[in-house]
């Protein structure tokens, strides 16, 4: 699978733009604001429906208009099939989307028609940034290759702000009972997806973090729940979230939130047997995150016997030299490879075929 042809409006800096793309990948090169970044941007929507960089629905709508539209057409270079979808949105958060012509009403249907992976400068923040970042990394993904995953999240996050609104109002333990038992079902669910896919991970990892530092350095995984459990049940799960749901009631009445569940997870990252948050350089957090986005690119092949829509954004600003010759062949032939990188900086690393970015306009080299 991958993404043969992309058309905005009124998206960021493109006012207008019309583009096919080839099916091994592009590098984009141009200089800071020329729209590299905003392209990417506008790939992962089409794929998640959703900004790779958190960004509201508004701030992507471009400065003199009142709306946005993304259109793009997968293709499966095997089968030979298309598909073709679209999102559409304005300042009123009115959004329309459609896939194969069909009229989709809601973002989790949207997921599996295009699987994408970004990487970014701001992926840094995977290790040195707090645990959320780390959690919506691991959501983003499962999300893709597990609808079931993304309702379960879905309503474990209504049933959580519900509980903490009675929490803040002090009511009454009956009520609290409610929505205790809800997250409960839903949060063990939560839970072993997380575990099941970091335990798969976890080896891949450490093979490509081995493979792009050159073997100088070891890094392991692990994921941290709130909550533990010594089986892979999905009731023992429940009843051991349930009964800590219980446990913590009177310290979250008095703190007037939830302090354990989901949405407390971690994933705990080590280099060298050190804690990759407090100890990595730059350089050595650079390879933690991309390791981890490539573990995902890998995975997702597993899963769907497919290959995915890598995007790399400003690729090799935090490598040195050796890092970054290695990078590519690890990811050559593994699917689509949309990189960025600042007008000639790349190097020669990725023999991709090169595009100009300039101004909200793409042009071929």
């Amino acid at each position: 699978m991958f993404l043969s042809r992309i058309r905005l409006d009124n998206f960021r800096n493109y006012k207008e733009l019309s583009i096919d793309f080839p099916e091994k990948g592009m590098l984009l090169s141009g200089t800071n604001g020329s729209g590299k970044t905003n392209l990417l941007e506008a790939v992962f929507l089409l794929c998640t429906a959703r900004s790779q960089r958190g960004s509201a629905r508004n701030e992507i709508i471009g400065f003199s208009s009142d709306y946005c539209y993304a259109e793009g057409v997968f293709s499966n270079g095997h089968a030979g099939g298309q598909m073709p979808v679209s999102i559409g949105f304005n300042r009123d958060q009115k959004v329309s989307m459609t896939a194969d012509g069909r009229p989709i009403a809601s973002f989790s249907q949207w997921l599996g028609h295009g699987m994408a992976v970004s990487f970014g400068p701001e992926d840094i923040e995977l290790v040195q940034g707090a645990p959320a970042a780390r959690r919506n990394f691991l959501d983003i993904f499962i999300s893709q290759v597990d609808p079931h995953y993304l309702a379960s999240l879905i309503s474990y996050k209504k049933n959580l702000a519900q509980r903490n609104r009675l929490l803040a109002q002090k009511i009454s333990d009956a009520q609290l009972d409610v929505y205790e038992e809800a997250m409960a079902v839903r949060g063990a669910a939560v839970f072993l997806k997380r575990r099941e896919i970091c335990d798969v991970m976890a080896p891949l990892f450490a093979e490509l973090h081995g493979d792009i530092s050159g073997g100088g350095e070891r890094a392991t995984m692990e994921y941290r729940p709130s909550v533990r459990c010594g089986d892979d049940a999905l009731e023992s799960w429940k009843s051991a979230f349930l009964g800590a749901l219980r446990t913590s009631r009177a310290r979250d009445v008095a703190m007037g939130f939830s302090s354990i569940g989901p949405h407390r997870d971690d994933i705990d990252l080590y280099v060298n047997g050190n804690s990759a948050r407090s100890f990595a350089s730059l350089g050595q957090a650079t390879t933690i995150a991309l390791s981890l986005r490539m573990a995902t690119v890998m995975l997702g092949e597993r899963r769907f016997n497919d290959t995915m829509i890598f995007l790399f954004d400003d690729a090799i600003s935090y490598l040195d030299s050796a890092r970054s010759a290695r990078v590519f062949p690890l990811l050559e032939h593994r699917g689509q490879l949309l990189v960025t990188a600042p007008t000639d900086r790349d190097g020669g690393v990725f023999s991709l075929p090169r595009f100009i970015v300039r101004d909200g306009t793409v042009a071929a080299l």
